[in-house]
């Protein structure tokens, strides 16, 4: 009897000790993270820079910072073709509620003495957003600025989701886009015009690379392509499929072309 009591006493401070150690661990409050979990009180964002004519449409400088409520989220500039977080991490854990955002460009003495635009935003609790910036990043509207919430959800052990984002805001007036999979032979989105940002829908995976082209709606005339077997998808995680860059020319880094980026 004494030895089962002994061994009781061992496994309940054992526990103890796990669980005070796990209520030491902290995090800052703009930490990133890659998780589709929701912690209480905080919301989760993601920004990037597909913008090619920014200093025409801004009269400023395309290497800007990002500030939330005042406190600078990015390290080193963000440019076209960059994000925040990286790749690695997907979302930055920030302060959900009314939210100050601010793009700008150094001055002489400040990281932050050229403001190009601020907004206000709500963030919910636990949910995800994407600023997505576009050679429309000054207009009021937020859907032509891009800001979105990221509404993806974890999909069956047999798919993925994707959505599709026309960033290219100066294309050929009133044409829109098709992507074609090869793999399933047909079209994945049809008839989207620029500034368009679709929902997360499902797609079928398997192990078979595919190439993903777009077209013009309605014909085989190639715009882009990509293929997976550079960039993998894996099953149960949610992509961004963005079509951007300066739409006269295929000429890196600028050029028109197709990429994809995880959210979840």
């Amino acid at each position: 009897m004494k030895k089962n009591i002994s061994l009781i006493l061992i496994l309940v401070a054992s526990i103890s000790g796990l669980l005070w150690s796990c209520s030491k661990q902290t995090t800052t409050s703009f930490e990133n993270i890659a998780t589709s979990t929701k912690p209480t009180g905080s919301a989760f964002i993601k920004i990037v820079h597909f913008s090619p004519a920014f200093r025409l449409a801004t009269a400023k400088s395309d290497s800007i910072n990002v500030f939330l409520n005042d406190v600078k989220l990015n390290g080193s500039f963000l440019t076209f073709g960059s994000m925040f977080p990286s790749t690695t991490n997907l979302y930055a854990a920030v302060p959900a509620g009314v939210t100050s955002l601010k793009l700008s460009t150094n001055g002489v003495l400040t990281p932050d003495s050229i403001a190009v635009i601020s907004m206000s935003k709500i963030l919910e609790p636990g949910k995800y957003y994407s600023l997505i910036i576009t050679d429309s990043i000054l207009n009021a509207s937020p859907s032509k600025q891009i800001f979105t919430q990221d509404n993806f959800v974890i999909s069956d052990t047999t798919t993925f989701t994707m959505r599709l984002v026309h960033a290219i805001l100066n294309d050929t007036a009133g044409k829109t886009i098709d992507v074609y999979s090869t793999r399933r032979a047909s079209n994945i989105f049809a008839n989207i015009s620029p500034g368009t940002v679709t929902d997360f829908t499902v797609q079928p995976y398997n192990f078979i690379t595919d190439t993903i082209i777009v077209r013009r709606s309605g014909g085989t005339f190639e715009l882009a392509r990509l293929t997976t077997a550079s960039v993998p998808l894996a099953r149960q995680r949610a992509y961004t499929l963005i079509y951007k860059g300066t739409p006269s020319t295929t000429t890196a880094p600028k050029g028109r072309a197709l990429l994809t980026y995880t959210n979840q």
